[in-house]
């Protein structure tokens, strides 16, 4: 036999017995089980009494003897905003009834992936506050490396308005977001009505300076690395012949200004292609760092050596004499010869010897002069039986 009860009204009880349900109008023992929302239907229950099903124009009615179940279905969800609003900076330590009931109704935006919410010197009246999804920020154009990524709780678009400018970047979903637009004149409201969201956007923006300037410092040092490597040659950690070109004509413009003169050398490793062609390459290699660490170990700090191509270096010796320069030049050499050589595997190797040819600066000198004694005075060194620096001025 099935009983009905016509329009009966059940209501779930969220009480600390939350297995059990109530039927409305219903006389008797209470149903077993629960239902996990408003509804208004007919109840109908088996030959045994059992109430097995609820005609709702809701949700139908379920057997819930796992009480667990029922128990887990009626949970609530948060609201995302709630969620949001609690890991936030911008409402860190506020009362919420200052402001939640205008953020919910404030109108809702969804940005998809890679759709552009801000652009560069766009006019920008309202501040993103989001609070689900996430969000990146560009400078140059939007495929550029993010500098900064925005998640829940943090937003976009405070900075133009607090400065009364324009947008300065780009501002793009990274993954569907969802967003509260909040009007310029509502942000001047809350701070109007309380100030510590102004001491807490101050907060927000020293940190993205100063997050800023350490990537600033980071990007800077790594320039100044990367020019530096450029500047470098590989194999011998002396300067390169580009850096070479530069620094000769620095030297010769001081010179014209201290009317101090200056002296270039260029040297050559006697018999170089024989010894790579006897000992090999890397030998070859290891006596061509050998060189570069006597020149590195020789000269003053006001001075500059570089690799000047092949087995090639040169150096320069600021505000010297005739004399003077000729005597650091045959220290170098002797130097040089001296120098013991060794493989990778620390084998011993020959020793090497340079021809040099040495160039003094005039008034009137130029890179290109000056490059030119120096060669001449290097090929009669050679001539004249090489391992030898030759002196001579045109």
């Amino acid at each position: 036999m099935i009983v009905c009860f016509p329009f009966a009204h059940f209501r779930f009880i969220h009480a600390p017995r939350l297995e059990i349900g109530i039927l409305s109008g219903y006389k008797g023992s209470p149903p077993r089980g629960g239902i996990p929302s408003d509804a208004h239907g007919v109840a109908v229950r088996d030959f045994q009494g059992e109430l097995k099903k609820i005609n709702s124009t809701q949700k139908p009615f379920f057997d819930c003897r796992h009480r667990k179940q029922c128990h887990d279905t009626g949970k609530k969800t948060m609201d995302p905003l709630d969620v949001a609003v609690g890991r936030s900076k911008i409402f860190q330590d506020l009362d919420r009834k200052i402001f939640m009931h205008d953020l919910r109704v404030c109108p809702r935006r969804t940005i998809a992936n890679h759709e552009i919410l801000i652009r560069p010197g766009q006019e920008n009246h309202s501040v993103y506050f989001l609070t689900s999804g996430s969000l990146s920020i560009h400078l140059e154009k939007p495929a550029s490396p993010p500098i900064r990524i925005v998640y829940p709780g943090e937003t976009v678009g405070e900075l133009s308005i607090i400065a009364s400018t324009h947008s300065s970047a780009y501002v793009l979903g990274m993954e569907q977001a969802e967003l509260v637009v909040i009007d310029q004149d509502l942000l001047w409201d809350f701070i109007d009505r309380e100030p510590r969201i102004a001491r807490n956007l101050l907060l927000i923006l020293s940190g993205w300076v100063i997050t800023g300037n350490l990537k600033t410092g980071q990007q800077l040092r790594t320039l100044e690395t990367l020019e530096g490597l450029a500047r470098m040659d590989g194999l011998t950690g002396v300067y390169n012949r580009r850096s070479f070109d530069e620094m000769l004509q620095r030297f010769l413009d001081r010179s014209a200004r201290t009317k101090k003169p200056i002296a270039l050398a260029i040297l050559d490793v006697d018999f170089f292609k024989r010894y790579n062609d006897h000992h090999g390459h890397q030998a070859g290699d290891q006596a061509l760092i050998s060189l570069a660490k006597v020149l590195s170990d020789s000269l003053r700090p006001a001075d500059f050596a570089a690799r000047y191509g092949g087995e090639e270096f040169a150096f320069l010796l600021a505000d010297t004499t005739l004399d003077a320069a000729e005597l650091i030049a045959e220290r170098i050499r002797i130097a040089i010869m001296e120098k013991k050589i060794f493989s990778q595997t620390a084998a011993p190797l020959p020793s090497i010897t340079v021809s040099m040819g040495l160039a003094m600066s005039r008034p009137d000198s130029t890179a290109e002069s000056l490059i030119g004694i120096a060669d001449r005075n290097l090929y009669r060194a050679k001539q004249e039986g090489r391992n030898q620096c030759c002196m001579l001025q045109n």
